[in-house]
């Protein structure tokens, strides 16, 4: 049974990119219960966007010389979009992921929830994946368990990272269904939104856009594929005690 593209809050497509790969391959992924999306609120801004702005070095160095592979990077981030349910993320980062090596079913297993298929194929990375959707279940807030939990399978170093993932994919999750929220009132459609809303919204709408133009045309000059060739990361290991780097830890995002 093939899934119909992700819908905006309000269940309408608005303007939805429309080289999506679940429709290409026949495959979809089991169908989620819809809810009242999460967006930016004046509760969760500062928040959100400090959490961003604070992991913004590690993700730079990532850039640079990560230390998990760009197809584990996918995995977290569709991990944290299958919870929030951001349509924008959802159908970029599938790309991205199948780019990198990920298989439509993986992705397809990761945004369907299916945690026992992960951990059976890789309790490595499923520990990874299912630290984002904990996060994002949890409202950006993680138990020391789950920390503890990564640690088992990657070193304080790589952990750092991954929390810096979570973190970036939250701010695009809440953002990309503050301007879903926005497009839907702009044709009187969805649930009422808040002044704050609608400025946000407003305000990020034309990034979003450009964002969305420059990720298609990415995508048809085949840049994600290329890169990932010519940037081989460092494999990812288990946690060693010569290579742990050092980190700081709440017990809270």
């Amino acid at each position: 049974m093939n899934e119909p593209l992700p819908m905006s809050s309000s269940g309408d497509r608005g303007t939805v990119p429309t080289d999506d790969p679940h429709t290409k391959s026949g495959a979809s992924a089991p169908p989620k219960i819809r809810k009242t999306k999460r967006t930016l609120t004046p509760d969760n801004f500062l928040k959100t966007v400090a959490n961003f702005l604070a992991s913004g070095p590690i993700l730079l160095a990532a850039l640079v010389r990560p230390k998990l592979s760009f197809a584990l990077r996918e995995k977290v981030f569709l991990a944290v979009t299958s919870i929030n349910d951001c349509r924008f993320c959802e159908w970029g980062h599938t790309h991205w992921a199948m780019a990198h090596g990920v298989s439509l079913e993986e992705v397809n297993q990761i945004l369907g929830l299916q945690t026992e298929s992960l951990e059976a194929k890789n309790a490595a990375e499923a520990a990874a994946i299912l630290f984002g959707q904990h996060y994002a279940e949890q409202l950006d807030q993680f138990a020391p368990e789950s920390i503890e939990n990564l640690r088992k399978y990657y070193s304080d170093a790589q952990v750092t990272e991954i929390l810096a993932y979570v973190r970036f994919i939250t701010f695009t999750n809440l953002s990309g269904n503050t301007v879903d929220a926005f497009f839907d009132r702009l044709r009187s459609h969805g649930q009422p939104i808040s002044f704050f809303q609608g400025v946000v919204g407003a305000a990020l709408a034309p990034l979003l856009l450009t964002l969305v133009l420059l990720a298609k045309i990415e995508r048809k000059l085949g840049i994600a594929k290329m890169r990932s060739r010519w940037h081989q990361p460092r494999q990812d290991s288990p946690p060693n005690p010569d290579s742990r780097g050092d980190s700081s830890w709440g017990k809270s995002g």
